[in-house]
């Protein structure tokens, strides 16, 4: 794998990661708004339905692909 490719897989990674953390916040309002307390075993049960927290597992796998994937060999 080139180091642009490497690097390409890096930042998209890292672009998702910071769009899924977002939305995980704005998730969080919208639950804290709902109820006067936050259940954060019900919260998280909610969560692993939703789309933010597969795109965050999307992104840390392309972080571990371009981190861990060797360089190609010459």
């Amino acid at each position: 794998m080139s180091c642009l490719m490497r690097l390409f897989f890096i930042l998209v990674g890292v672009q998702l990661m910071a769009a899924a953390s977002i939305q995980f916040i704005f998730d969080l309002n919208a639950v804290y708004h709902s109820s006067d307390e936050v259940f954060w075993r019900e919260f998280f049960k909610e969560l692993s339905t939703r789309p933010p927290f597969y795109i965050m597992v999307s992104g840390m796998v392309l972080i571990f692909i371009g981190v861990c994937l060797p360089r190609r060999k010459r």
